[in-house]
């Protein structure tokens, strides 16, 4: 008799027990679908970023091929004219990359990381290439070699390598020479922010004899370095 029952409870039941099963089979069915679809997602997802990367990998490389003819044509434009007060520009071209990557945060990837390549890629680029250019210029024979350019040459390589203590100073010794002191303490200056200690090469530079009795140049001695009266400490003294 119970067993009756209990066949009759399930012949009962039997609409309610399928749909419950029905209902946990395609609830678990729906889950792993689920998952499946979210892992092609993310799939097709990584293989368009790859994709995009690629492309702009391409375009950033194609940017820095005509960044290259562009710089060189500027330059030899530059040189041909004298034109010294397009040294503006050149600064507003090498702050403008070099801010890039001083504010660029540790640890990148993707995109980020191709922008900061291809900012200190176009600087290596500008060094290289004035550092070419500059070869050429001033290892002419005496007499052809264009003193003016080789100068333009020289403040340019301050701009896109401000710690090219060299070139600071060749600066400096030709604007003494030719009695442009207010370009001389520029100069100057500028080597001091940039690091530059040293004051026995300093001191000794041709044509400088002038300049270093000038009460600019001591106040910039006393200002960056601490120096006295022709680069001596006070305590020293």
């Amino acid at each position: 008799m119970p067993f009756n029952l209990f066949g009759l409870y399930l012949s009962m039941n039997y609409r309610y027990f399928l749909a419950s099963f029905l209902f946990v089979f395609l609830s678990f069915n729906a889950v792993k679908a689920q998952a499946v679809i979210s892992e092609k997602q993310a799939e097709r997802a990584i293989k368009k970023e790859q994709r995009q990367l690629k492309r702009m990998n391409r375009q950033y490389t194609d940017s820095l091929t005509y960044k290259a003819e562009y710089y060189q044509y500027m330059l030899l434009e530059d040189l041909d004219t004298r034109n010294f007060e397009n040294l503006g520009w050149w600064q507003y071209q090498y702050n403008y990359y070099n801010s890039i990557i001083e504010s660029a945060p540790e640890n990148l990837t993707g995109k980020a990381l191709i922008v900061d390549r291809f900012a200190k890629n176009v600087i290596v680029l500008m060094v290289s290439m004035l550092r070419r250019v500059y070869d050429i210029e001033a290892n002419r024979p005496a007499a052809i070699r264009d003193i003016p350019a080789v100068v333009f040459l020289l403040m340019l390589r301050t701009i896109v390598h401000p710690e090219d203590y060299v070139a600071y100073l060749a600066v400096i010794s030709y604007s003494s020479k030719m009695e442009d002191y207010g370009t001389a303490l520029f100069y100057v200056e500028a080597l001091l922010e940039n690091g530059y200690t040293d004051l026995d090469t300093l001191g000794a530079l041709p044509e400088t004899g002038l300049l270093r009795i000038m009460p600019e140049y001591q106040a910039l001695l006393e200002v960056y370095l601490n120096k006295g009266l022709y680069g001596i400490r006070e305590e020293d003294s």
